[in-house]
């Protein structure tokens, strides 16, 4: 049996949101600074969780909708690089909504940041050409991986605002 020091300790939000070591340098690299996120999920917490990870990683122009309307509607107004959408919302899934925002802005790179650890989703999602995918909750390393990767899959501008790599 474990003495009470010894016993393993359950991973608290902060842990989650603090950056690990290793990833200091990393993020002072990329010009995340520059880039707009649009984040849609109808779970107000877990929207609150990715705009507090972009936040930590250096993002500033960050918009949140909870619907696909909201959503559009920001996506119009601001054009952001990138969109980060959860899969599964009342009335409309994330794919459904991809494939408007697409038609609306055409070069916009999208990331699902789901719940969903199921296979099935992954490849729906790699299929309908998403440029990324997260398991919530997101910690900021992989955010930062899953927008590097995301900007490498697309082609990436050498605009210094995509500098992700």
């Amino acid at each position: 049996m474990l003495e009470t020091d010894q016993r393993l300790r359950m991973p608290t939000l902060t842990d989650w949101l603090s950056p690990t070591p290793h990833m200091e340098n990393t993020i002072t690299e990329l010009e995340i600074s520059k880039c707009g996120f649009l984040v849609i999920d109808d779970d107000d917490f877990q929207s609150a969780l990715v705009t507090h990870v972009l936040e930590r990683i250096g993002g500033s122009r960050i918009f949140s909708a909870n619907n696909a309307d909201d959503g559009y509607a920001l996506a119009q107004q601001h054009k952001p690089d990138f969109v980060l959408l959860d899969i599964y919302m009342p009335q409309i899934d994330g794919w459904a909504i991809l494939e408007e925002l697409r038609r609306i802005h055409p070069g916009l790179l999208a990331i699902m940041v789901t719940g969903s650890q199921s296979p099935a989703d992954f490849n729906k999602s790699m299929d309908r050409y998403v440029d990324g995918f997260c398991i919530k909750p997101v910690l900021p390393d992989v955010m930062v991986k899953a927008l590097r990767t995301a900007r490498r899959r697309s082609g990436a501008s050498q605009d210094p605002a995509y500098a992700l790599a």
